[in-house]
């Protein structure tokens, strides 16, 4: 058998991209003396990094209620649904507007502007500026504990700059692959990438090809492993039982697949906190609720931003145990260059009729994507509606006594069908317009984008 040795496959792929690997490492650097600057004498809360394709937020929200029976907890998450505050939790809570405010022009702002006066190159991005004031909001807060998700992968992320107490990782899907790699090994390297010297990693990934590159990545890293398998889930199962827990409808826990991030978060907990009254914890989880998971907007109206192949086939799953024979009326919009085909293909079992739209951030045209899926759905009708509200009023249009609708595919899809300011939903479907500002002189289109750090030295 040949001997494969994956940190040396993330050498040379490094090596291969060096212009790329490079300008994201420096953005770490950039970043760490941020964060060195705002607190010469370390962050005072204790941090866990949480990498996935699915259940980082979920995850994130489990932690963060388990911790709160032993101090005052935290989640750092993205994306929001309606808010940009709602990226920031506290015992559960979203923060303020005021909050948000306050932690920007007092704290961050004036940094980030005196880091971009000393050297223009220095200019932090829309996801490092958030770290910065997720760490604000936590101090102000007084946050004893914090999780917090990447945004994308793990290796490269910004938060992979920010010391932690532990790390986690979900699992590894198909999604962002055009930015992660098209194969599954590229993506578990990634991914992985988020070990630390000496910092406990957990996982629910079962997978034998991503629990070899992990064991190895850790490994060479110096990162204890430690695998949350099938009978820690059941544990969980037979724990909440013994409590006689039962999650209301509206609770995280609820859905049967949420389960496993509660079993990743419990392990987190135990391993850091072992003298934490369990019987709290499970109370605690069994509470948990997080907006646009298996969200009940109204009676037989229900959202959830499941927005990947891995999301939409638990989520079917789901559907079909909570619903059985009753109609479904799917809204589905796709965004990113996610692939079509593997999202429908879950859905296909359990809908009765699939309502196309478009979604506000790289949105996938809605006309496309049914001629894509015209062979996977078989006789399910598939309409199609360019605007989220317009295929929201459709599908209420369409439903019948006992029939649910069910919204997916798009966080952005979601926000611009449900979100009832109008002011953030305007903004939030131009995100990013300053950046395509015609140049004063010539009128031409240019994106005015930071060109990346060069390697601090």
């Amino acid at each position: 058998m040949p001997t494969y040795n994956f940190p040396y496959y993330n050498t040379v792929d490094q090596i291969y991209h060096a212009e790329w690997s490079i300008a994201k490492l420096a953005r770490h650097e950039l970043l760490r003396r941020s964060i060195a600057t705002l607190w010469p004498n370390g962050h005072p809360t204790r941090l866990i990094h949480i990498a996935g394709t699915g259940g980082k937020g979920s995850t994130c929200r489990f932690l963060e209620m388990g911790f709160s029976s032993i101090g005052k907890a935290a989640s750092f998450m993205s994306p929001h649904l309606f808010d940009y505050r709602e990226r920031f939790s506290i015992d559960g809570e979203f923060v303020s507007q005021d909050d948000i405010m306050a932690a920007w022009e007092n704290r961050v702002r004036p940094h980030c502007v005196q880091l971009a006066t000393d050297q223009p190159a220095n200019i932090h991005t829309f996801h490092e500026a958030s770290i910065l004031i997720a760490l604000s909001l936590f101090e102000q807060h007084g946050v004893d504990w914090a999780a917090l998700e990447t945004g994308v992968g793990g290796r490269y992320d910004q938060t992979r700059a920010l010391d932690v107490a532990a790390t986690a990782l979900t699992n590894v899907g198909s999604d962002h692959a055009h930015m992660l790699g098209d194969e599954l090994w590229q993506r578990a390297l990634d991914k992985a990438g988020i070990a630390r010297p000496g910092v406990p990693f957990f996982t629910t990934d079962a997978d034998p090809t991503t629990l070899e590159i992990v064991g190895q990545v850790c490994a060479a890293t110096g990162a204890p492993l430690y695998p949350v398998d099938a009978a820690a889930i059941a544990e969980l199962e037979v724990q909440l039982a013994r409590h006689t827990l039962n999650p209301t409808p509206d609770s995280l826990l609820h859905a049967d697949y949420q389960k496993r991030n509660a079993a990743l978060a419990l392990a987190v907990i135990r391993h850091l906190a072992p003298a934490i009254d369990e019987g709290a914890v499970l109370r605690a989880f069994a509470n948990a609720r997080l907006l646009g998971r298996f969200w009940k907007v109204e009676e037989n109206v229900y959202a959830d931003i499941a927005h990947n192949a891995e999301k939409i086939e638990a989520l079917s799953g789901e559907i079909r145990r909570q619903f059985d024979e009753r109609g479904k009326i799917l809204v589905v919009g796709i965004s990113g260059q996610r692939i079509s085909t593997k999202v429908f293909r879950a859905l296909a079992d359990i809908a009765q009729t699939i309502i196309v739209t478009s979604a506000s951030f790289k949105g996938q045209d809605p006309a496309r994507v049914r001629e894509e899926v015209k062979g996977i759905v078989g006789d399910i009708p598939v309409l199609v509606a360019f605007e989220p509200q317009q295929a929201l009023r459709t599908a209420r249009s369409l439903q019948r006594n006992g029939e649910v609708i069910i919204l997916t595919g798009s966080t952005y899809m979601i926000e611009q069908a449900l979100n009832p300011d109008p002011y953030l939903r305007y903004m939030s479907a131009h995100f990013g317009w300053r950046q395509q500002e015609p140049h004063e002189a010539t009128g031409v289109i240019q994106l005015n984008l930071p060109k990346p750090a060069p390697p601090l030295r």
